[in-house]
């Protein structure tokens, strides 16, 4: 049986492994959904947005959004109605109470992101989010 931290070469030959240990471990000491975070970013940065939009946006499949913005609503985060241009649709807005549990959950990520980068100084941070961004086609500035 393997050391719990040993894993196999293969899996660490691949960046995206990393990257996805990095984000669960991220998750796991936030104890919120980075999901339903992502999704209250999204509405705060750019206001009101159909349900379609912020699915396409945030590159989240359309029956996972409802999953996601179900709870959002039930938990009073976001505010769903009726396209009144198109019955077929729906609206997103961030409530008063998403945007504060936005701000909770954006220090924790700060919080956890520290530890989980603990072994990398500043300049190394830096430059692994920017490279990220690269990898993802946004610009390095794209976070400021």
């Amino acid at each position: 049986m393997p050391d719990e931290h040993l894993h196999p070469r293969a899996l660490l030959r691949l960046p995206t492994f990393a990257l996805g240990k990095l984000h669960k471990a991220v998750h796991a000491e936030v104890g919120a959904s980075l999901r339903d975070h992502w999704v209250l970013v999204c509405l705060e940065e750019f206001g009101e947005l159909s349900q379609q939009q912020v699915s396409t946006t945030l590159g989240i499949d359309r029956s996972e959004m409802v999953r996601l913005v179900d709870g959002l609503e039930r938990d009073g985060l976001v505010v769903r109605v009726r396209d009144t241009e198109d019955r077929r649709k729906y609206r997103l807005t961030v409530t008063r109470a998403g945007k504060k549990q936005s701000a909770l959950t954006n220090a924790r990520i700060a919080e956890a992101t520290d530890r989980v980068l603990g072994r990398l100084d500043e300049q190394e941070r830096r430059t692994l989010h920017r490279l990220a961004l690269k990898a993802i086609g946004e610009e390095p500035d794209a976070a400021d």
